[in-house]
């Protein structure tokens, strides 16, 4: 590279900017606490697929995988992991009425309405699970 293209090269504006930018503004923190819980998310499907696997290998391998599962550290991960999914459903759901515009004929339904809707579906299914699982 000669002089004349290192020196066309250094007149352009580079900012510099620390690792941790978006530390400093709250919406840009959650923003990226929620890009985070993606993993988490990933995480326990990632587990509950190990635990078909292992299901798949018989009860011994099962029932191994269950006990891993007992452990003071894998409850405290799933504690996080918990943390981190509901964190990820509520401002995904909140993005709802964002990303989905609703109509009816040619009226918007307001977007309230629609978050409303989404989040007593949550609640409905959640609780119709809840008593199919532990109900019974």
């Amino acid at each position: 590279m000669s002089e004349k293209e290192r020196q066309k090269e250094n007149q352009f504006y580079q900012p510099r900017m620390s690792p941790w930018w978006w530390l400093h503004n709250r919406n840009y923190f959650l923003f990226m606490i929620r890009e985070l819980s993606a993993v988490f998310v990933a995480l326990f499907v990632l587990t509950y697929l190990v635990g078909i696997y292992r299901l798949t290998q018989g009860e011994d391998a099962y029932q191994l995988y269950l006990s891993a599962l007992q452990t003071p550290w894998a409850k405290g991960l799933f504690v996080v992991i918990l943390l981190f999914c509901l964190y990820h459903s509520l401002t995904w759901f909140q993005l709802t009425p964002i990303v989905m515009v609703v109509r009816i004929g040619q009226k918007v339904v307001h977007p309230m309405l629609v978050l409303v809707a989404n989040f007593l579906a949550w609640i409905v299914l959640s609780l119709i699970l809840f008593y199919l699982l532990v109900g019974m």
